[in-house]
């Protein structure tokens, strides 16, 4: 399975899919008109690794910013999550934040309550 690598733009997250070394990172800012348009690959890429995943996947957000129709998609990801953790594969996502910014540790952890995948939270400089 080829690793989806999307390289930041101003608007955009910067993605580093590869099931082959196990790095699953989204890093940056979102804020895309097509919220969508850029997200449909993302989703497309881990409904082919869903098939076939590694026995554990853990998915590392080190967000800076998203706005809120980013912020409806990522839940949906986050569902997806859920769903391979349901059919056996060991998941886990780590958010990490910036230190003091209490807004994305908050966001984080709510979405932590919203879905059964276990979250590590870890600030950094």
């Amino acid at each position: 399975m080829d690793p989806l690598i999307l390289k930041p733009t101003n608007t955009t997250f910067q993605i580093h899919l590869d099931k082959s070394t196990g790095v699953f990172e989204f890093s940056g800012r979102s804020r895309p008109e097509n919220v969508m348009g850029f997200f449909d690959p993302i989703f497309s890429w881990f409904d082919k690794y869903h098939e076939n995943p590694n026995q554990t996947t853990v998915v590392t957000f080190k967000l800076e910013y998203f706005n809120s129709s980013t912020a409806k998609v990522l839940l949906r990801f986050l569902v997806r999550l859920e769903k391979m953790l349901i059919t056996g594969v060991d998941v886990k996502i780590v958010w990490k934040t910036r230190k003091n910014d209490e807004d994305m540790l908050e966001t984080g952890q709510d979405y932590a309550t919203l879905i059964s995948v276990p979250f590590e939270f870890i600030e950094f400089q």
